[in-house]
């Protein structure tokens, strides 16, 4: 999620964890040439700060929205470990439309809620227009591009995260996906979002653990989103292995 929604949000009463998810995925991904997949980079500043962590990371950056594609190449098309793809990844191939809403990082495939403005305030999530764009799926991009393992899977696309995991079932399913760094939504914002239980039901069915919850945000006491990172069974047995070992 960019600054600027951020800034939105500590207005309306959202606190944040003090822990950082780029910490702890340091910890987490044991290469110094990672392949990381940012989906819904929008205009780059994700995909930067794993540039920072990973100078010799190969990362793939998705933004289905031309603006934030046009600002997200501006942003990062000299960098030769960069690849941009004008897509949306979902469950299924073919095209899709995008909801474009007032703030651009709410953008989503889904329609946004009638209840929305009850939890993040006005002048965010109301849709402006709408824009066919391409989707493809995370194991056919992967099947075309000979990507044999994602070991950072980046997920911030609005409400629709469940549906790129969805068209993640091979990958997920060999556990060829390290750890998964996602937003998830629980206020009512989306029309078809998920619960947070259905998540996570998906990913213990496919042998990943919930690691952690960063950024958290709450109103009138009541937790409406957090970014949580998700591990394979793997990636965590080598992560406490390591910490025991440190500790001895």
């Amino acid at each position: 999620m960019g600054k600027s929604l951020r800034a939105v949000l500590r207005r309306f009463g959202g606190r944040r964890k003090a822990l950082d998810p780029y910490l702890a995925t340091r910890e987490l991904v044991d290469s110094t040439a990672p392949v990381i997949f940012d989906v819904g980079a929008n205009v780059g500043a994700t995909a930067e700060r794993y540039r920072a962590l990973y100078p010799q990371g190969a990362i793939h950056c998705f933004e289905p929205y031309p603006p934030s594609f046009a600002a997200l190449s501006a942003a990062l098309s000299a960098d030769r470990l960069v690849s941009l793809h004008r897509l949306a990844l979902s469950s299924a191939r073919g095209s899709g439309v995008l909801n474009v809403n007032r703030n651009a990082e709410t953008n989503s495939l889904l329609p946004s809620d009638a209840h929305a403005a009850q939890y993040w305030g006005e002048g965010l999530l109301e849709t402006l227009s709408k824009v066919e764009v391409a989707l493809q799926t995370l194991d056919g991009f992967c099947d075309e591009h000979s990507i044999a393992r994602i070991d950072v899977l980046k997920l911030d696309v609005q409400g629709a995260e469940y549906s790129v995991l969805e068209g993640a079932d091979a990958l997920l399913s060999a556990r060829r996906i390290g750890m998964i760094y996602m937003e998830v939504i629980i206020a009512p914002t989306y029309v078809g979002q998920r619960r947070l239980v259905d998540y996570l039901s998906l990913l213990s069915a496919k042998g990943y653990e919930l690691f952690d919850l960063y950024n958290p945000t709450r109103r009138n006491g009541r937790l409406i989103q957090s970014d949580i990172i998700f591990v394979s069974a793997e990636v965590l047995e080598r992560y406490e292995r390591s910490k025991a070992e440190r500790a001895d």
